[in-house]
């Protein structure tokens, strides 16, 4: 059974799909409070202009990822419980592990249209550059750049610099996603992600 949305839940939702197809910049706040169904004055009972919208929209694409990375049973907090888990992690799982989340990032409406919106307009509006840089350039690499760290020091892996690991690893991921979004199939672009995820295992675990 469907649950139906919150008016605040529908505002965040159409104002995704409204900036990533007219830009951030482009869209008024009337545009969309007429898109919800809602007078103008009304969407300031909810939110106190458009980046407050789009931190909603940050927010509730982290809820969304959390969601589903707890779904497919990927750890997204640090610590050491999450580097004992990916320790123990055997190749077939962490390839399991590795769809689930390509599969999340390219089949879910809201990641699609999040990136679509943070790509299109990081040239143009600093709202957006900022958590592009921020959800897409840092947050990943530092994460696994702790979690190679806290494996090398438990001899998992060799012991080269955490950050140029996490660079290896994360670099030709964030390649693929991209090739997925100029139009390339995602079975190919998911074969690929599994293969990479093979040969890094190969080539850095002792």
């Amino acid at each position: 059974m469907e649950v139906e949305m919150t008016t605040r839940q529908k505002i965040i939702k159409e104002s995704l799909r409204l900036f990533s197809s007219g830009g951030y910049d482009g869209v008024s706040m009337r545009e969309i409070a007429a898109s919800v169904g809602i007078r103008g004055a009304s969407l300031y009972n909810h939110f106190k202009g458009k980046e407050d919208i789009f931190q909603a929209i940050f927010n509730e694409m982290i809820k969304q990822y959390d969601s589903a990375a707890t779904m497919i049973r990927i750890p997204i907090e640090q610590g050491k419980q999450t580097v004992q888990t990916y320790y123990e992690i055997k190749e077939d799982e962490l390839l399991t592990m590795a769809e689930g989340i390509f599969n999340f990032f390219t089949q879910n409406e809201f990641a699609v249209l999040f990136r679509k919106l943070l790509v299109s307009e990081q040239n143009r509006s600093e709202v957006a550059a900022k958590y592009y840089k921020e959800y897409y350039l840092e947050a990943p690499v530092q994460f696994q750049s702790q979690l190679f760290q806290g494996l090398q020091q438990r001899g998992k892996f060799k012991g080269y610099e955490a950050d140029i690991m996490a660079l290896h690893f994360y670099g030709p991921i964030f390649y693929i996603l991209n090739k997925f979004d100029r139009g390339y199939t995602y079975e190919e672009c998911l074969r690929q992600v599994k293969k990479h995820v093979h040969c890094y295992c190969q080539l850095y675990r002792n």
